[in-house]
């Protein structure tokens, strides 16, 4: 199992099709399982999220699995999902280690979009482990020394090239070049704009991606953004060229 891949505990496959279905949809896959003896294998593998559907207090096994859950990893988010009017059932659940606790209705509506969350971050934190790419390293150098034209072509063929999240990373890099471009032309709006487009990008992102300090360049594009709106039109011209992004290269 990978970094991909959310547990669903559950004997109802009535549930268990729509919730593999939203789960392949965001990216990832579902481990539908309804034997709690084959959990720890399982969670050997680090689900990115366990799902567990709750009856009633004293039927079935779903407390022994949330149960078996919460004493093999402290970190495994559990969502609990049954009915709103079983009070003992929710209470049992939270007590057993549930992070969550939904009704089924807020489940249906909800799970798709909360489960895409859980995937999106792990596949960030997947391939943030990983070292750059040698076209990133190349763009990064390019950055570094002003030629943020050249650097553009280099991360724009990285990020087509990486379906995953990182590929977040590549596309704020370059639109904060393209940010520090405008500026030195003068094009205050136009450095504005990608400013923002940038920050929104590495404020999706870990703090530490591929060898580079994400949480400093979030810091510095808004420090850029904000003394670029404080500069006088004359001055634009005197805007930073050439700022450093620093990559740690025995990532």
């Amino acid at each position: 199992m990978s970094s991909s891949t959310i547990l669903v505990f559950t004997q109802n496959l009535f549930f268990a099709e729509p919730i593999a279905r939203a789960v392949e949809k965001a990216g990832g896959r579902a481990r539908i399982m309804e034997d709690v003896g084959a959990l720890a294998d399982t969670l050997a593998e680090r689900p990115v999220l366990v799902v567990v559907e709750m009856g009633r207090v004293g039927e079935g096994n779903w407390l022994e699995a949330i149960a078996r859950v919460r004493s093999r990893t402290d970190d495994t988010p559990i969502l609990t999902f049954g009915s709103h009017v079983d009070v003992a059932a929710r209470e049992a659940a939270r007590r057993a280690g549930s992070d969550h606790v939904w009704a089924r209705s807020r489940f249906m509506r909800e799970f798709p979009a909360f489960a895409a969350g859980y995937l999106r971050d792990a596949l960030a934190r997947a391939c943030c482990d990983e070292p750059p790419p040698e076209r990133v390293r190349e763009a990064l150098m390019l950055f570094n020394q002003g030629a943020y034209y050249r650097c553009h072509d280099a991360l724009e063929d990285a990020w087509r090239a990486e379906p995953r999240a990182c590929r977040l990373l590549y596309q704020g890099i370059l639109q904060l070049g393209i940010a520090l471009y405008q500026a030195q032309r003068g094009n205050v709006r136009g450095a504005e704009t990608m400013f923002g487009r940038a920050a929104r990008k590495f404020v999706a992102l870990p703090d530490y991606c591929q060898g580079i300090d994400v949480a400093r360049l979030r810091a510095l594009t808004a420090q850029w953004h904000r003394q670029l709106r404080e500069l006088p039109p004359d001055r634009v011209p005197e805007f930073p060229t050439t700022p450093q992004i620093a990559i740690d290269l025995d990532t």
